[in-house]
């Protein structure tokens, strides 16, 4: 009886989070859609350390761009490989997009990029098939990349 009771502890426990998580996702979300980043980043932050995935790709993004934070490619990092290894399909492509720009200092690595921003292509991302043809026909910064495969 005494398992039983902490199993459902512990669920109510784990329920009680993702409510949690999901409330400070959505005001995050009211902050940072309104360019209001500095309220929402810690906000984001929270949500994103109690599991929202979503969370985890805006809050990588806000750190890739200096949005309500300063610029930290380790975060960036961090957060989006999390969201992106959890399964949010969304963090993919802006991934993807941090190695083919080294934003933030993070290591440009194309064939990574490309690896990626061809998956949120296929997916449909309309975004990482426009950085594709970019990188393929030599375009803005890729101009000296042109035929990197």
């Amino acid at each position: 009886m005494f398992k039983f009771l902490q199993y459902l502890i512990s669920l109510n426990t784990a329920l009680l989070g993702k409510v949690r998580s999901a409330q400070l996702y959505d005001e995050a979300l009211g902050f940072y859609t309104a360019k209001d980043y500095r309220s929402a980043f810690p906000l984001m932050k929270e949500a994103a350390e109690l599991g929202s995935l979503p969370a985890m790709s805006i809050l990588g993004s806000m750190y890739l761009l200096g949005r309500g934070v300063q610029e930290n490619g380790n975060q960036a990092l961090r957060w989006l490989k999390q969201a992106v290894d959890g399964g949010f399909e969304g963090a993919i492509s802006v991934l993807g997009m941090a190695y083919a720009t080294g934003s933030a200092g993070i290591p440009i690595d194309i064939p990574l990029a490309r690896q990626m921003l061809t998956q949120a292509a296929q997916q449909g991302d309309q975004q990482s098939v426009r950085m594709l043809e970019m990188m393929d026909k030599g375009e803005g910064m890729f101009k000296n990349l042109r035929g990197a495969r």
